[in-house]
């Protein structure tokens, strides 16, 4: 009996060190994958390092309210044109002094007129310097060709005197219907010689972004070389995809407010997840001022591989929120609630510009034309950026609509609240 026992006290003794021994090794093969990690992918060990050290709750400081009637004399200014249609498109005016830059003109040809009416108080010399089509989508060049009377067309590149013109290098579309007609591609094809044939000079995004043909990766749209436009490289300019979004212009907008200080804002058009982890593999991104949100908040743009890294304080989503317009699943109507998912985590302040009115079969603002400028306000020393919309500022998560149709737990909008809004109304 006595050696029995001996042999009890003895096991007992050794299951400590067993276990010591057990996690030792677990600690060791953690340590060896992550090893393994950091040396066949170390952007992402150091990308998920930086999110460790450098976590930053969402963003909820709302810009100071702007004045419309500062606008026009602000150092720059960046205006998301809300569409007079039901419907979801890009139209963005940026404007650096006499300077003007038009980033798509979406979404329908009819359109083209609510679009000239708004640049009426802002392109006052009938020249806009730069005009960029992202992609071949009529929801983004539709305006630039609008709408046929007795043979002439009233669409943006008719209207007035075009400095350069900065395209998508690559399209799926056809330029012909089977019976010979030509497509809205084909129309805008016809606007860009037009335009051409007037003085405009057309360079692709690849042209500019390889500084050839004469076309340049950067264009200053100052006199003082502090405003910049730089066209990033976009994987898709070079190479097929199935997907007409991936071929759309990326472009960098940067302005050096200080010696320490440079405001970044960026357009990417409709890019999709594969084409944003490119752009970020294959350009030196920033963290941004602001972002227009990709293809109209859906849930195949605006991925964490780019928002983790641009971390962007204020969002735009150029869309009409709501509205079914293809006939699709509830998960893809914008803006997505996948989208909202992603965002929430990185800023509170986003903006949307139309929605829809379903019972009256028409559309309303949300925030409408949204715009925001850097100036200089009445008795303050700094200047600084504003936000002025057409309707309201209020920032999506506080709308009704957004109650009604999403949620976030980031932003304090649970299921449950969805549901009691719901029954409230």
């Amino acid at each position: 009996m006595a050696k029995r026992k001996s042999n009890r006290s003895s096991d007992a003794a050794k299951r400590p060190a067993k276990l010591l021994t057990r996690i030792a090794i677990v600690l060791l093969i953690i340590v060896i994958i992550l090893l393994v990690i950091y040396l066949i992918r170390p952007d992402l060990f150091n990308r998920a390092f930086d999110q460790f050290n450098d976590y930053k709750p969402p963003a909820t400081g709302e810009l100071p309210e702007g004045d419309v009637t500062e606008i026009t004399s602000a150092e720059l200014s960046i205006h998301f044109i809300a569409p007079e249609v039901r419907a979801s498109g890009d139209c963005t005016l940026i404007k650096v002094g006499e300077t003007e830059v038009l980033i798509d003109a979406g979404p329908t040809q009819g359109n083209a007129s609510a679009i000239k009416d708004y640049l009426e108080d802002y392109c006052t010399d009938g020249v806009i310097e730069y005009v960029i089509a992202t992609h071949a989508d009529s929801d983004h060049i539709a305006g630039l060709v609008g709408t046929s009377s007795g043979g002439s067309y009233n669409g943006i590149l008719y209207s007035y005197q075009i400095g350069t013109i900065i395209q998508f290098n690559q399209t799926n579309k056809d330029d012909e219907t089977a019976s010979g007609n030509p497509t809205l591609y084909g129309r805008y094809l016809t606007a860009v010689e037009y335009a051409r044939d007037n003085g405009a000079d057309v360079y692709t995004a690849l042209d500019c972004y390889n500084s050839q043909n004469g076309a340049q990766s950067t264009y200053y749209l100052d006199d003082e070389h502090k405003i910049s436009m730089n066209i990033l490289y976009n994987y898709y300019y070079e190479n097929a995809s199935s997907d007409e979004n991936n071929y759309s212009v990326c472009m960098l907008l940067s302005q050096e407010v200080s010696a320490e200080q440079t405001n970044h804002y960026l357009f990417t058009g409709d890019l999709e997840e594969d084409g944003e982890e490119r752009l970020v593999q294959n350009n030196d991104l920033p963290e941004v001022e602001l972002y227009k949100a990709g293809h109209h908040g859906s849930k195949t743009s605006s991925n964490d591989c780019l928002l983790e890294v641009i971390k962007p304080k204020n969002v735009v989503v150029c869309c009409c929120a709501g509205y079914n317009e293809y006939d699709a699943a509830e998960e893809n109507i914008f803006p997505t609630q996948a989208f909202i998912d992603r965002i929430d985590g990185y800023t509170q302040n986003v903006y949307v510009t139309i929605m829809d009115d379903g019972e009256n079969n028409t559309f309303a603002p949300m925030n409408g034309d949204i715009v925001f400028y850097y100036k200089t306000a009445e008795g303050e020393e700094e200047a600084g950026l504003r936000l002025w919309c057409s309707q309201n500022t209020a920032v999506l998560k506080d709308t009704d609509w957004f109650k009604a149709n999403r949620t976030s737990e980031e932003w304090g909008w649970s299921q449950s609240d969805k549901e009691s809004f719901a029954v409230q109304q």
